[in-house]
């Protein structure tokens, strides 16, 4: 049961289907919203290359899958703290300003004017159905 930690390459047929249809489906784009001819013959003839080389010869494209998978690799270091790292500043601080700011205290860490030994919050209703014990989790 042992996972590999570093990610596998996608296989180069895989790679040139892919980029086959990301040229088609611009190519039909193009042609939808009139861009000029040479734009969509030229994203025709790049599609209808690649799929021929990953038809054909798909070994072709392995520089190219490897360089793809690198920069994907690299994107994915840099974007996901920026982004994680706005969603904390943007989002994460705010409320947390907001909430002391109007003096929630959620995890009752602060109790008013008493020293306490412990947090435990004592239950007023003791007769509780069993029913309410079903599906805890």
């Amino acid at each position: 049961m042992s996972q590999s930690l570093t990610p596998q390459l996608p296989s180069e047929r895989r790679f040139g289907s892919l980029f086959t249809t990301v040229f088609a489906l611009f190519g039909v784009y193009g042609y939808l919203n009139g861009w000029k001819d040479v734009y969509v013959y030229s994203l025709a003839g790049l599609c209808a290359a690649i799929m021929l080389l990953t038809l054909v010869a798909p070994q072709i494209l392995a520089p190219f899958n490897r360089l793809w998978f690198q920069l994907g690799r690299l994107m994915g270091r840099v974007i996901s703290p920026v982004v994680l790292g706005a969603m904390f500043f943007l989002i994460l601080t705010p409320v947390g300003l907001v909430t002391r700011l109007f003096g929630r205290d959620e995890l009752r860490l602060k109790r008013k004017g008493k020293a306490v030994d412990s947090y435990w919050i004592v239950r007023k209703d003791d007769n509780l159905p069993a029913e309410t014990f079903k599906n805890q989790f």
